[in-house]
């Protein structure tokens, strides 16, 4: 300060001096100072003046500012997206460290240079240019996307927002833009879009039937499956009310109980219901009633897969006609349910448990059930069988006996499923089980049969098949190979249908395939598919054509059923339902039959020679009115009232 006080004693004046001045409180405040000379009358220099500028609050703004500007270029280097910024020119003059790693690019690589001429791909590079030049006439650009091109070459795709860039006077600049890498989740959604659309072929091409209907009971969804068995097509039956349209009546209040609960979204399960076809038949349909919801989570419908089980309804039926003893034995037995604790003691002991075992439930909770229940040469194995069900690892179709209150072993064919709290955490194990013992004797006398149901069963689980566009094996899951023989090793990469297909079926086969390649799909179609040592199997086919994320065929896949033991039983059942026929009618016993109102429905050849009756004579006449002595009218007609209602 006091140099500057003599310069200008000196004549040489000072502009724009910054001093601070200490206030009498002690503050300090920053003073910009021009210190002039000032001159008496003759000119001679006698003294100095300065005029000041209080610039404190001036300095702490221009500090904060370039505290600001320091963390906003810091943030910007430093930020997880990718920050561009372009001059008035388009020459790059913001490249930050995530658009380095992107690109490849460093920011001494890209400063000065064009954006759109370098690094922007060729079909592309006037869109660019145009959203740049918008954002310099301050039309800002929002979720554009664009490509850009990496230094090995690579594409790599943004979502770019572009904003103006202003000078301190309010100028435009340039423009800078903060994007967004979203190559993968392009792939994402690619990839999204082709397994929706597979599913969506997978629900039009499914064996089973599936409906949908949206939040106001009309249909959105019906399959093929569903217009082969209703009679009705898809466009017979869109946007009408399912329930109004296409269920009986007296089955119309229940089918809408369980689609509003579902559209409250309480789901059903199993749920049998009848519909009825465009010519009048009855289908009984066993359905899941799923909820349907959008993106938001907001419940945009129902969806229900369903199973056509008239035939099996049937069949059962016959089944029971057949073997009436055997059918009651099996539909009245109930299943024996075991529940233990981590620790082996008893939670779980049901009526049949008790029923079975003779203990009561109060008998057993709380009780070791390997040390008390259990014949001593099982327990380690049920023990061991128990402690990997605590650990997560359940057990299927597991045998072992169980000690009854009399001491009479009685054989226990068990599934050890693991116990759960909401948490997660393992509490316990559930056994639900099956008494065999009996069943065991039965299928000593039934052996042909109950082998045939047990190889059903054990094949229950759906072959699946995939060939490339050159009918190649892409895919062969454990179903595929257990049937064939073939491991997946042995069959990916080969031919299907030289390979796996007899001569005979080759070229239908082939053809079946070359039209799925060709995107015409095929439902039901059946052949023989020959194992490794030499058997058939009869599998039961849909050919649906495979897409890439393109649009284009890839291949076809094939979701199959093995209907070779279908084909067996119910030839066996036609068998033994014949032999039972003739096994009636030639019996030296008389065996006669009614209706539930008292009708003759049977009279075999002892019957006809004892009573002197033929067959056509009795058939659909009152037994006891036509039949019996009139002392005898009453009791018999009360024996049989008494049968029909199941006694």
């Amino acid at each position: 300060m006091s140099k500057v006080l003599s310069n200008a004693l000196a004549g040489n004046e000072t502009a724009n001096y910054e001093f601070p001045l200490f206030a009498k409180d002690g503050r300090r405040r920053d003073l910009l100072l021009n210190a002039t000379a000032r001159r008496g009358a003759d000119g001679e220099i006698t003294g100095v003046i300065g005029v000041g500028q209080d610039i404190t609050e001036l300095r702490a703004i221009t500090a904060e500012q370039h505290t600001i500007a320091d963390d906003l270029s810091r943030l910007i280097d430093t930020a997880n997206a990718p920050i561009f910024g372009v001059d008035t020119n388009g020459c790059v003059t913001e490249w930050n460290r995530c658009a380095a790693d992107l690109s490849g690019y460093s920011k001494e690589e890209t400063m000065g240079w064009k954006l759109v001429e370098e690094f922007i791909t060729e079909e592309y590079k006037d869109k660019v240019q145009a959203v740049l030049t918008q954002a310099q006439n301050n039309i800002e650009a929002t979720n554009f996307e664009f490509p850009l091109v990496t230094k090995d070459g690579k594409r790599i795709d943004i979502l770019l927002n572009a904003t103006t860039r202003r000078d301190a006077q309010g100028m435009v600049k340039g423009v800078v833009g903060v994007g967004q890498d979203i190559t993968n989740l392009r792939q994402a959604m690619n990839e999204t879009t082709l397994i929706a659309d597979d599913l969506t072929r997978l629900i039009d091409t499914a064996n089973a039937p599936i409906f949908g209907i949206d939040t106001g009971g009309r249909v959105t969804e019906w399959n093929q499956k569903a217009g082969e068995i209703s009679g009705y097509d898809k466009q017979e039956t869109y946007g009408k009310p399912l329930v109004d349209c296409f269920i009986s009546e007296e089955y119309r209040q229940e089918v809408n109980r369980v689609l509003t609960m579902a559209l409250s979204g309480n789901e059903t399960a199993n749920f049998e219901f009848p519909l009825f076809t465009k010519d009048g038949q009855r289908r009984e349909i066993l359905l899941n009633a799923t909820t349907r919801r959008g993106a938001d989570g907001a419940i945009t419908g129902v969806i229900g897969v369903g199973q056509d089980i008239t035939k099996l309804l049937a069949i059962t039926a016959e089944q029971h006609r057949i073997a009436d003893d055997l059918s009651r034995l099996i539909e009245s037995a109930n299943a024996p349910i075991f529940g233990v604790t981590t620790d082996g003691c008893v939670t779980e002991w049901n009526r049949k448990a008790a029923e079975l075992s003779g203990f009561t439930k109060e008998e057993t909770m709380g009780r070791p059930l390997v040390q008390e229940f259990i014949t001593l040469d099982y327990r380690e194995k049920v023990h061991k069988i128990l402690h990997q069900a605590c650990q997560g690892i359940e057990t299927a179709n597991f045998e072992f006996p169980l000690v009854t209150k009399d001491g009479q072993r009685i054989d226990i064919l068990l599934n050890a499923t693991t116990r759960r709290d909401e948490k997660g955490n393992v509490t316990g194990v559930v056994g639900v089980g099956q008494d065999i013992t009996i069943l065991r004797q039965a299928m000593n006398e039934t052996t042909l049969v109950a082998d045939d149901l047990m190889r059903l069963i054990d094949t229950a689980n759906a072959p699946i098949f995939g060939i490339d566009t050159k009918g190649c094996v892409t895919e062969w899951n454990q179903m595929a190979a257990a049937i064939s023989g073939y491991k997946r090793e042995e069959s990916i990469g080969k031919p299907l249908v030289e390979r796996f297909i007899s001569e005979e079926y080759r070229r239908e086969v082939d053809r079946v395939l070359t039209m799925a390649l060709k995107g015409q799909d095929t439902a039901n179609f059946e052949f023989p598919l020959f194992t490794r040592d030499g058997l058939r199997r009869e599998i039961l086919l849909n050919a649906t054509a495979r897409r890439g994320a393109d649009g284009r065929v890839t291949g076809v896949i094939g979701v199959g059923q093995d209907i070779t033991e279908v084909r067996a039983v119910t030839a066996e059942q036609h068998r033994i339902a014949d032999d039972l026929s003739r096994l009636i009618d030639t019996a030296t016993a008389p065996i006669f039959g009614v209706s539930t109102t008292g009708r003759v429905t049977e009279w075999n050849r002892k019957a006809a020679e004892l009573s002197g009756y033929s067959k056509e004579e009795t058939l659909g006449r009152p037994l006891v009115e036509d039949f019996i002595t009139l002392e005898y009218k009453e009791k018999v007609r009360a024996v049989l009232v008494q049968a029909c209602n199941g006694v």
